[in-house]
């Protein structure tokens, strides 16, 4: 069989007494269909087993194959090799110096444009007159930039290798192509890029370094966030869509890294609602940069995207960004100012001790990059709370609840409690029991005996009175049993109010709220 032939070096085919003329811009595979089409005979595997050429090789782009079909053809072998794709496994295949996926590429099924055919194809039987395009392979490339008009896909064919002998697919499917209207549309300057590179090479600007691969969907991710928002999918987009968002995407990338990273710092200013989650801004573009399908040559992005975000969102210490581990640093978003209400006037001091905003060289209190509207509204619920003195505990002075929570004190009848146990009655951190206790959450009472010097306590009173307004995440996983991540996200998709405070503490909610929205049920 013509496929188990190899490609041998230095093996010379001589010159076919028919040929065609090779353009600059078609790839091997067509080349030899059309070689088979203008010689008589009806299939590329037909023509390679009657004159022994090692087809599968060349399908995989091998050098000594495309030398062959040079020999085949009497074109230059150098110019053949420019716009052959040579397959390298596992999904991955090289454009010269480029690394394309199977993901960019149409590989067994075929586009064309039908203006082309219509003006280069005289009647099915000449259907060699047509060469293919390279860029008619990568998915990205969607219309014809002579003609102005959308490509159209032919119908699939039942076994791949069907879709491979380009001309007999044009021969086949002619009166088909004939038949569709042209759909207008204008080459985008995303394409005009993409085509230049594809035939031509990379250029010296930022987006040139990345991977083709990399380049092209970025733009088109980057478009998608940009122009539906962060909470659309990544699939059940027309190619038409594609077409806009890659244009969209484009704009940006092509001014560089910064520009990048100026339109990820504007994005989060455009999303309602909280903002302290990345992942939750940025959406489709996370998700994308994300998949375990990427190799090494997305990592020159995923770094100005993960750079960006450490600058922006403060993260808990070894919470993996893209594959690299923050280091807990509290970011410092470009912050806004903040309307200048009365609520603000007259606590804008506290809210800087809060560590919720600082001042600016101008002396404008600013929100930090955490700070939501949401947590702006709990704090201003703590503030009439604790005007209204309304802290309810049960008679006894404990708390009810489906789980037991452990003992207040240390010994029988004692009113202080430590950090470490405090922490664990409520179920967050130490830091967490430290910051509420300095923020007068809690309340601290004098050193007694049992403790060590210099030991912090607290009045168990004050603890009872917290317990019974607010619940932290981690009692909410022990009473529900579910798992901590997917209990936050419920709870954050819900809108319940979280207690303002920076992230690097424990997330801790008002237990009404909880209460009220059923999730402890479900």
């Amino acid at each position: 069989m013509a496929k188990r032939i190899p490609a041998i070096p230095g093996m010379v085919f001589p010159q076919l007494p028919l040929t065609v003329q090779h353009p600059d811009f078609e790839p091997a595979s067509s080349l030899l269909s059309r070689l088979a089409a203008k010689n008589g005979v009806q299939s590329i595997q037909q023509f390679c087993r009657d004159i022994a050429f090692p087809i599968e090789p060349l399908f995989r782009g091998e050098r000594a194959a495309i030398e062959q079909l040079a020999g085949l053809a009497g074109c230059q072998a150098a110019a053949l090799d420019r716009v052959s794709i040579r397959h390298l496994g596992r999904g991955h295949f090289r454009l010269r110096d480029e690394i394309v996926t199977t993901h960019m590429l149409h590989r067994s099924r075929v586009r064309v444009c039908p203006e082309c055919v219509r003006s280069e194809v005289p009647t099915s039987a000449e259907a060699w007159h047509l060469p293919r395009r390279l860029q008619w392979k990568f998915v990205s490339l969607r219309t014809c930039p002579e003609h102005g008009c959308m490509l159209v896909s032919l119908p699939p064919e039942k076994f791949t290798k069907d879709g491979k002998d380009f001309t007999a697919q044009i021969r086949k499917h002619f009166d088909w192509v004939l038949s569709q209207a042209p759909v207008p549309a204008e080459q985008s300057a995303f394409e005009h890029y993409l085509t230049a590179r594809v035939l031509k090479g990379r250029g010296d600007e930022w987006i040139d370094s990345l991977d083709l691969n990399v380049a092209s969907r970025a733009c088109e991710v980057l478009g998608l966030l940009l122009a539906k928002g962060p909470d659309v999918s990544l699939s059940g987009h027309t190619e038409k869509d594609w077409a806009q968002f890659g244009a969209a995407g484009f704009e940006v990338l092509k001014e560089g890294a910064e520009a990048l990273s100026t339109c990820l710092r504007d994005q989060v200013a455009q999303v309602e609602g909280d903002r302290r989650f990345f992942a939750k801004v940025y959406g489709p573009l996370i998700t994308w940069l994300r998949g375990s399908g990427l190799g090494e040559e997305f990592e020159p992005l995923r770094d100005v995207v993960r750079r960006q975000i450490f600058q922006t969102f403060s993260i808990r210490k070894g919470i993996l960004v893209l594959g690299v581990p923050s280091e807990g640093i509290t970011a410092s978003n470009v912050p806004a100012v903040l309307p200048v209400t009365e609520f603000i006037r007259e606590n804008a001091r506290l809210l800087v001790r809060r560590g919720l905003a600082q001042h600016d060289d101008l002396g404008h209190v600013v929100l930090k990059g955490f700070v939501t509207e949401g947590m702006l509204k709990s704090f201003e619920r703590e503030r009439l709370a604790e005007a209204e003195g309304s802290l309810s505990a049960s008679p006894d002075g404990t708390v009810c609840g489906p789980v037991e929570r452990p003992a207040l004190s240390r010994a029988s009848g004692a009113e202080t409690i430590s950090i470490p146990d405090a922490a664990r009655f409520l179920r967050v951190t130490a830091r967490t029991v430290s910051y509420l206790a300095e923020h007068r959450f809690l309340e601290r009472a004098k050193l007694v005996e049992g403790y060590r010097a210099g030991s912090f306590v607290f009045q168990a009173s004050s603890l009872r009175m917290f317990h019974a307004r607010y619940v932290s995440l981690g009692e909410l996983v022990e009473e529900t049993q579910h798992p901590q991540g997917a209990l936050a996200m419920k709870l954050r998709n819900a809108g319940l109010d979280i207690l303002a405070m920076p992230p690097d503490f424990s997330r801790i909610f008002w237990r009404e709220d909880v209460d009220l929205s059923g999730l402890k049920a479900g």
